[in-house]
Formats: structure tokens, C-alpha cells, sequence
């Protein structure tokens, strides 16, 4: 087993007295931001990082609560606290009620899928390897086959056609891209879904004019078919 990393109680000390919870966040969000705090990291004890804080026990237990909350943290009881190892679904989460408290239109929805599906497409067409975009496509036949098959479920369609987008996304070979997209995508479930509902084939006919376009390495030809599938899906959610 690898040596833990103990981080210094030193590094959390701020030049200002505070002592509130978000000022304990926000001080263990600049440590992960500068990589003074890294996954796997233990944190120092309680009483350590009250003094280096000049916080009280409460708001740093308070803190330890939320960012775990977060999935950023992990308690592990007779051990310590530690920073996670990966992003987990907790964070994504968190993002997703904010972003649904703040009363989003779909015309944001609009803008935001455009330049996410746009710029996943640049990025696949300049760098992805064949076997990235024949993943997509091994995914998108999948759909092909059930739609044979005579599938109307607009669950199943959903999930389907989920799966073509998660496929496009992890082509790009980035992890971030991969995360970001796929938690946009909760976002557009509900309409997806209700595309499936008025149209069976329209998403997998549209799909197939996407993956020609990345197949051929052809940017322009990608992005007219991927503006039509929003298109498309504007049209069938309202």
C-alpha cells in the first residue's frame, strides 16, 4: 500500500480572520485549484485546521459536511478526511439543482447544446482515431437494430439515443468534455424523450447524418447535420 500523503494544517491558514462555513470552502476550493491539495490527500485533524482557520469547530465540521455532500471529500470514520479520488455523481448533482432552480429557457438550452454538440464535433473530426468513431457507430447501430426490430418505447428510444451522445462525447478522449456533456445531457432527457414520443426513426435517421459527417472527416458537413438534429429536437419537444 502507498504512503499517504498528509497535507501541511499550515497551507489552510488565510490572512484575515473568518470563521464562517463558506470561507472554510472556499479556502479548500483555492488549495484544490493552486494543487496544494491533490485526490487522495488526508487533511489535517480537526483541531489543526481550527487554528490554522482561525475557524470554530463547528463551521470546519460544518464544511467537512458539505464538501462531502459534494462528493470533493471523503470521511472516513477512524481515519481522516480525505480529498476524493474522482468526481463523482455528487458533484454533478449539486450543479444540475442549481442549474434547475435558476429558471434556465430553452433558448439557453438551445445556445448551450449548439456549442457543446459544435465544438464535440470539431474535436472528434481533428483527433479521434477510427476506433473511437467506430464505437459511436457500433452504438448508433444499436438503435438501428431495435428500430428493425419495431421498437416504439420512447423509454428505451431515450435511452438509445443517450447512448449515441455519451458515445460522441467519450470520442473526444477528454475526460472533462465527457463529464460536462453528460451532465448537460440530464438536462435535455425530458425533451429528448419527448421526441420519441411524436417521431420513432427521425433520431436515428439524424444520428446517421452526424456520424457520415465525423466518418468523412468532413467539419462542415458534421456541423449542417448536427444543426438540423437540434433543429429537429427544438421542433418535436415544444
Amino acid at each position: 500500500m502507498s504512503e499517504v500523503h498528509v497535507v501541511d494544517p499550515d497551507l489552510f491558514r488565510t490572512p484575515v480572520r473568518k470563521s464562517t462555513v463558506d470561507t472554510v470552502i472556499d479556502r479548500i476550493k483555492d488549495l484544490l485549484i493552486s494543487h496544494k491539495l491533490k485526490p487522495g490527500d488526508r487533511l489535517p485533524n480537526e483541531m489543526d485546521l481550527t487554528k490554522s482557520l482561525s475557524a470554530s469547530r463547528g463551521s470546519i465540521r460544518e464544511a467537512m459536511k458539505v464538501l462531502s455532500s459534494f462528493g470533493v471529500l471523503e470521511i472516513r470514520r477512524g481515519d481522516g478526511t480525505y480529498v476524493s479520488d474522482s468526481t463523482g455523481q455528487k458533484v454533478f448533482d449539486h450543479l444540475l439543482f442549481q442549474v434547475l432552480l435558476s429558471r434556465i429557457d430553452k433558448s439557453q438550452l438551445l445556445q448551450l447544446r449548439r456549442l457543446l454538440e459544435l465544438g464535440i464535433a470539431q474535436i472528434i473530426i481533428k483527433s479521434a482515431s477510427d476506433e473511437q468513431i467506430g464505437h459511436i457507430r457500433k452504438v448508433h447501430e444499436q438503435m438501428g437494430r431495435s428500430l428493425d426490430r419495431d421498437e416504439k418505447d420512447p423509454g428505451i428510444l431515450t435511452e438509445l439515443d443517450l447512448d449515441f451522445h455519451r458515445a460522441f462525447a467519450e470520442a473526444t478522449g477528454n475526460v472533462l468534455i465527457e463529464r460536462i456533456y453528460g451532465f448537460t445531457l440530464e438536462l435535455f432527457e425530458p425533451s429528448i424523450r419527448k421526441t420519441h414520443e411524436n417521431e420513432t426513426r427521425l433520431a436515428y435517421t439524424l444520428h446517421t447524418k452526424i456520424l457520415e459527417g465525423l466518418a468523412a472527416r468532413d467539419e462542415e458537413r458534421a456541423a449542417e447535420a448536427i444543426l438540423r438534429s437540434i433543429e429537429q429536437w427544438n421542433a418535436l419537444s415544444e
